[in-house]
């Protein structure tokens, strides 16, 4: 994306993107979609409290990781990290049936993650 080359670059190799407006749309859109997913967990769980998503941040992870994207660069799809995040709630899902503590199902969580990590290395 030029976006993410040095100001100015667009102009030098006579391509006409806006890049302003790019990211404009951008944080917008990031906005908007953060907007629906804060409505969606406050309608979850029928209240507004601010730190409902704290410690989520490993599930996320673990979902992006899963759908193939690489954290190493390079690109990832939208529809490999929604797979990942089905993955990742029905695993967390059968481990809560399971009747395992939230620790244990932390640390199944990170070895996954490692797996998927040191199998996109190769």
């Amino acid at each position: 994306m030029p976006t993410a080359a040095p100001r100015g670059t667009t102009r030098w190799h006579g391509a006409s993107v806006r890049t302003d407006g790019v990211k404009i749309f951008a944080f917008v859109l990031c906005g908007m979609t953060a907007s629906l997913a804060g409505l969606m967990l406050a309608a979850r769980s029928t209240a507004g409290n601010p730190s409902l998503g704290a410690g989520l941040e490993l599930d996320v992870i673990a979902a992006v990781i899963i759908g193939g994207t690489s954290l190493f660069g390079g690109y990832g799809s939208i529809v490999g990290s929604v797979v990942g995040a089905i993955f990742i709630g029905i695993l967390g899902f059968g481990l809560l049936v399971l009747g395992l503590s939230t620790s244990i199902q932390e640390v199944i969580k990170g070895a996954i993650i490692i797996i998927a990590v040191s199998l996109n290395r190769r």
